[in-house]
């Protein structure tokens, strides 16, 4: 999540220090603007945890097989056994090539003031390319409340490492849109009447063309893009699911960033659940919320179309679907008395109960809250919202972590995971 510093970030900070370069040879903008001035650092503190069950879960994802790869736990202060040492190699040139694509995009502003060579680097489109997919650490949350047509803000878990340069989002040529959905760096968007996608960390984004169907005044629409070494024309999807008018279904219209244009699926779903607006993606699949107790999931590769049954919650508990360590699971939570908080893991097709866990918030409190689960990517993490705060339970470390949060848990508040990215839009490479 960016809380706890990787291998590859405390062996950067060592060989940072010993690097040896000259400010007046070359110097940037100050990188102020990059911090918000909302106050929201991580602060931590021991948490009582009682687990009430046992072993190791790993959680499975719709559709999908998992495999699980071991890793060797490294020495931080030696070069890394996966990159091969060459005689001639200085080390700033092994902290070039192989940990700076590892950085989020405000360290990597910040890095770019060493030289010029890693100015030069920096900027590449290569570095950009190989930032997209290397780093996908939890950065923070967009926020915006939508009743009261609020400007989005951008909370950041670690202000010296992750941030944007405009957290209102302001270089969107529409003075006031709507922010649906997040995946992989870049933010889908809505104005008045078109999309946009954009990421906030460069600033490029892309007006969409206008769709063929009407999506409705809050579409169920969903961002799919998957950086990968493969994947270097930057390709990205925009799906939403839609009521056919006149008819119980729920249809599928596309927009593919390799075409610039909208494309009406052959599938559908006859269930005819009611969507809610926005919705997640992950491995090839966008899920998408409804008022009842369940997800319609669509495989976005071969168009398939599916439901998948929730369980069943007690009266007064909340629960959300949510990414831990690269996997779907539905997670709920619930302020069982004063500061002590359940949460229950769920995963796979049958949305099986695989742990439960009781954990403690902080300060003794003579009363109960209400509190919501928010949404985490590539993180073992579960985040609940309660108050004025955002609490963070790490599961493997069994301890808690939290953020100021800018609003108490209501409806209309839309907090959406970002990945700290230097993705590019695909039109902008076509230059």
């Amino acid at each position: 999540m960016g809380i706890t510093p990787s291998t590859e970030i405390r062996w950067i900070s060592t060989i940072y220090e010993k690097m040896e370069f000259s400010q007046a040879d070359y110097m940037i903008e100050d990188s102020d603007e990059w911090d918000n001035k909302f106050p929201n650092t991580f602060k931590g503190f021991p948490s009582a945890t009682k687990s009430q069950r046992h072993g190791t879960y790993w959680l499975a994802e719709y559709d999908f097989d998992t495999v699980t790869q071991q890793k060797e736990e490294e020495n931080p202060w030696e070069y890394p056994a996966r990159i091969i040492m060459k005689k001639d190699m200085k080390i700033k040139d092994v902290v070039k090539e192989h940990v700076l694509p590892l950085l989020p995009a405000k360290s990597l502003t910040k890095f770019r003031a060493v030289s010029k060579e890693w100015d030069k680097w920096i900027a590449s489109p290569l570095l950009t390319h190989q930032q997209s997919f290397s780093c996908q650490s939890f950065s923070g949350y967009f926020y915006q409340d939508t009743e009261m047509g609020g400007n989005p803000m951008f909370l950041s878990l670690d202000h010296s490492a992750s941030g944007v340069p405009s957290q209102f989002l302001d270089f969107l040529p529409e003075q006031y849109v709507k922010i649906l959905c997040s995946c992989s760096g870049l933010l889908l968007c809505q104005g008045s009447e078109k999309y946009y996608v954009c990421n906030p960390a460069t600033q490029d984004w892309k007006m969409l063309p206008l769709p063929q169907y009407y999506h409705g005044d809050e579409p169920a629409v969903v961002l799919a893009f998957e950086p990968s070494l493969r994947n270097i024309e930057a390709y990205y999807h925009v799906i939403c699911a839609f009521p056919m008018l006149g008819h119980p279904i729920i249809c599928f219209e596309i927009y593919s960033s390799e075409s610039n244009s909208w494309s009406f699926s052959s599938a559908c779903c006859t269930e005819n659940p009611k969507l809610l607006g926005g919705g997640s993606y992950m491995k090839g699949v966008a899920y998408y919320e409804t008022t009842s107790n369940e997800v319609l999931a669509f495989d976005v590769k071969n168009e398939i179309p599916a439901i998948i049954s929730l369980p069943v919650l007690q009266v007064g508990r909340h629960g959300s679907l949510t990414q831990m360590e690269g996997e779907l699971c539905y997670v709920s939570a619930n302020n069982e008395c004063g500061n002590v908080f359940l949460i229950d893991i769920y995963q796979g097709m049958e949305m099986i109960l695989r742990r439960s866990v009781s954990i403690n918030l902080g300060v003794d409190r003579g009363f109960t809250q209400a509190c919501e689960v928010l949404t985490c990517v590539n993180s073992d993490a579960v985040a609940i919202h309660v108050g004025g705060f955002i609490y963070f339970y790490h599961i493997r470390q069994q301890k808690v972590e939290f953020i100021t949060s800018p609003c108490a848990t209501g409806p209309g508040k839309k907090f959406l995971p970002y990945i700290n990215s230097l993705a590019m839009l695909h039109e902008l490479m076509e230059t």
